[in-house]
Order: C-alpha cells, then structure tokens, then sequence
C-alpha cells in the first residue's frame, strides 16, 4: 500500500512526540467518561444516540464550509470594503464556530478510542483543529471589538488555509486507517439458510461461541434463556472479537466487545452504545433434524 503523508507524520520516531500529548488529552477524555451519568454524551456525540453514523464527519462538513463562506466573505470586503458585508461574516463565523464546538468535542471522543499511528495522526489533527478554533474566536473578538476589521480579517485567512491541510488529515484517519468505517462494509453474507458446525443441544446459557460460515464470514451465536440469536461475530466500529465480550444489561441480553466497550442487542444486532455507531448483521436460526443449527441472515442488502 502507498505511504500516505499521515503515514509519514507519525511512524516511528516522528510520532513519538505525539505519544505524551496522546496520554494527556487520553486521561481527559477517558477520565470524563468514566464520571457517572456521562455515558448519554458519549453516545450523543460518537453519533449512536441519534444519528445511527459518525456524528463528528457531519458537523466537520459545516465548520469546513463555513470557514469557507467567511474566507470568501473576508475577500470581497477587502476588495470592495463594503461594510453591509460584515454583519452577515459575523453570524457565519459565529455559527460556524458553534458547529467546531461540536466538531471538537465529538473528535476527541471518537479519538479516545484509537490506538497506535492512527492515535498519533488523531492527536495531531485534533490539536491543530483546536488551536485554529481558538483562533478564529480572537478573530470573532476582533471583529466585534469596534476596532479595525482587517487584523480579523488577515488571522482568519492564514487559518483557512490551516484548516484545509488539517481537514485533509482528518480524511486520511478515514480512508487510510478506516477510523469510524463499518467493518462489515465490504463482507458478503451468506442469505440462504447454512448449517453451522453447533449442536444446539450443546451451548451453554450466556455463553457465546464463535463461528466460521462457508465464506468466512464469522457469526456469534448466543443462548439466552430459551432462544438462541446470532449476530456478526466482528465488531462494527474496530473489528473486535464480540464472541470474547460478555453479556450485559437488563437479563444480560446485551454483548459489550471487549475492545472499546460498544455494546450491541443479541436479538436485533442494533449498536446500543458507542463507539460503534452501526448495527451488526443479524441471522435467524434454527435446529436441523439431526440437532445441528442453522442460521441465514436477516440483515437487508445482504
């Protein structure tokens, strides 16, 4: 695979200086989280509460295109020095700043559960984000301060650009790591019925048990109490192995992975807590004649 330039900022030693930042802002964020009743804004701002996707790509779209219209805005008044022009940069600015707000906070919740270079790309895209948000606050202080536009004006621009190159580093977090990227986006699931190597006779209540189908497509089947679910067996957010996971929730009818702590529905497959915000392909089941179970997909588009 071609290096990317997110490859080149952070492998080896070029990326250690990021490794103490990471741990800083790592027991800010983790620490938060671990504060009782803070669950509901993890789940708001990873994008599972509502959204059923990545809430932080969205908003980054409006704070990219606002800072745009405001660049554009800047431009024309330095050209035409049209004062009509200012209030309406303003209120752009200021909505976009609002939208960065969001976009910040859901950056680093999504980031807190990264590892490795992607950690280390993640760390260094986010502070940069941060500080050219910080920025654009002095340049909205200058703005409405009553003095000169132009200081605001020159600030606001050399952070576009910052923005721009720091977006592209976002983009390579997605398409070069796969942060947030549906594990199962690419697996072909078997829609016809398909015995699977299980006596149903043999599993064990709450205790899963994973399975390979003809394809390779792995399934994790589960007993609880007298139904028997099966759902995927790879984590939607970072490929973790849920079969290792244990039970939760009310009647422990819930699987949390064990990587990052998603917890989805064994019955519906639905993502019920993030960091994964899509819902695992689910499977119905049945006993064959000779007590082996079987299992075909439920999930649409499969």
């Amino acid at each position: 695979m071609p290096e990317t330039v997110g490859d080149r900022l952070v492998r080896g030693d070029k990326g250690k200086g990021l490794d103490a930042l990471g741990k800083l802002f790592g027991a800010i964020v983790g620490g938060f989280y671990r504060l009782p009743g803070t669950r509901v804004i993890k789940d708001l701002l990873h994008g599972t509460a509502l959204l059923r996707h990545p809430l932080h790509p969205a908003v980054t779209d409006a704070v990219v295109g606002g800072y745009t219209v405001v660049a554009a805005l800047d431009l024309v008044y330095l050209f035409q020095r049209d004062a009509t022009l200012s209030k309406a940069t303003d209120i752009a600015l200021l909505v976009s700043l609002l939208f960065a707000l969001v976009a910040v906070l859901s950056g680093y919740t999504d980031w807190n559960d990264t590892y490795g270079n992607e950690r280390r790309l993640g760390i260094f895209h986010g502070t940069l984000m941060s500080l050219t948000t910080i920025g654009y606050v002095v340049s909205l202080a200058l703005r409405v301060g009553g003095g000169p536009r132009e200081p605001a004006i020159y600030l606001a621009l050399v952070l576009w650009v910052i923005v721009a190159a720091t977006a592209h580093l976002g983009g390579e977090m997605v398409f070069g790591f796969g942060t947030g990227v549906n594990r199962h986006a690419w697996s072909a699931i078997p829609s016809k019925w398909q015995k699977i190597a299980i006596e149903a006779a043999t599993l064990q209540d709450r205790k899963p048990v994973r399975v390979e189908l003809k394809n390779g497509f792995t399934v994790m089947v589960v007993r609880v109490d007298t139904e028997i679910a099966a759902i995927g067996a790879v984590c939607t957010h970072a490929g973790g192995p849920l079969d290792e996971g244990e039970l939760v929730g009310r009647d422990r009818r819930d699987i949390k992975c064990p990587w990052h702590a998603s917890v989805f529905s064994v019955r519906t497959g639905r993502a019920l807590h993030g960091p994964a915000t899509m819902d695992e392909p689910r499977f119905e089941t049945r006993v064959g004649p000779d007590g082996m179970l079987e299992v075909r997909s439920l999930s649409p588009g499969h």
